[in-house]
């Protein structure tokens, strides 16, 4: 499916779609399995410079597996889109600072022009509750010697370097 966001922008049009993750590969390809659509509510209008702009947010349920315990998890992501639609790497320097640019080639993008980076910005990488203390992470059990029998990480070097100024020697 693609839009006319400059069109939609004269007009003032609101969008409001349920965009299918098949639409989204680059966002779909980092999911555990088939998730639900993403629904997208976004309203196009012209600023005071005459730039599009697309405000709205987006919402969706998905699973993914955990960056921490491998575990699969289901999420909610809430994205709030705010962008300003150009046409030219030039034109979005001058905007960076003011508000987030989205580049389009051509008049017409498809969703996943439109959409996707914003989803893949907020994609959690530890969908267990976004928490550091993982609650499905497995246990470190930690190998504890008796005090006599600990070996110094750097034995293996001093070795090495010993080897090396007696074979300086020997020649």
């Amino acid at each position: 499916m693609s839009f006319s966001p400059y069109q939609l922008a004269r007009e003032r049009r609101e969008l409001k779609l349920q965009v299918p993750l098949d639409e989204l590969p680059r966002f779909a390809a980092l999911l555990a399995a088939d998730g639900d659509a993403v629904a997208v509510s976004v309203r196009f209008e012209l600023d005071g410079q005459g730039r599009c702009r697309m405000f709205g947010h987006m919402r969706t349920r998905q699973r993914m597996r955990c960056a921490n315990c491998r575990e699969v998890e289901a999420f909610d992501l809430h994205v709030e889109v705010d962008a300003c639609i150009l046409s030219s790497e030039d034109a979005a320097r001058e905007v960076v600072d003011e508000v987030d640019p989205l580049i389009m080639e051509g008049k017409t993008a498809s969703t996943a022009e439109l959409f996707e980076d914003d989803l893949l910005l907020v994609l959690p990488e530890r969908p267990c509750f976004g928490r550091e203390d993982c609650p499905h992470r497995p246990p470190v059990i930690a190998e504890s010697l008796p005090a006599g029998e600990r070996r110094n990480p750097f034995a293996a070097l001093a070795e090495l370097k010993e080897d090396g100024l007696q074979n300086r020697d020997d020649s």
